[in-house]
């Protein structure tokens, strides 16, 4: 069997690329999706999964930005650093403490994700419901802000 770019094969038809928009509302659906079944699985005891999930809903939230500003992100967990630098090069409106802040949550639960995932960690219910709140509130500010950006 061969695979990679020796298999040559077609592209489907009906396929065409995402504009950045497209790209962007959809990383931010799929970021609210996943933040709406945190809660159930913080009611349940899962607090892994949390720590999971709500890691992915900010690294969702922000690549959703960065297709939004027109910005090619890296495939890393941890993008904040360099949301950080684009929002400052191109001189956009953010308070330097909450991206601050959103360097700080965004590195904490990148570095919690693996460990998470491979149960080499089990995290308490506090922890779950802080990255459960941080999940929500980078969100909300995603949404508000691509908004902002597509006005």
């Amino acid at each position: 069997m061969v695979l990679g770019f020796e298999a040559r094969l077609e592209t489907r038809r009906d396929h065409r690329d995402m504009t950045n928009r497209e790209k962007a509302d959809r990383l931010l659906t799929e970021a609210g999706q996943i933040a709406e079944g945190i809660p159930g699985d913080f009611k349940r005891g899962y607090f892994n999964l949390v720590i999971r999930r709500s890691q992915e809903v900010v690294e969702l939230a922000l690549k959703a930005l960065f297709c939004e500003m027109g910005v090619e992100y890296p495939k890393i967990h941890d993008v904040a650093p360099l949301f950080r630098k684009v929002v400052v090069k191109k001189g956009l409106d953010i308070e330097e403490g909450f991206l601050n802040w959103l360097e700080e949550v965004s590195s904490n639960l990148a570095s919690k994700r693996a460990p998470a995932f491979y149960l080499e960690a089990e995290y308490e219910k506090e922890e779950a419901k802080e990255a459960m709140d941080t999940a929500i509130k980078v969100l909300d500010f995603a949404k508000k802000f691509a908004f902002k950006l597509e006005g």
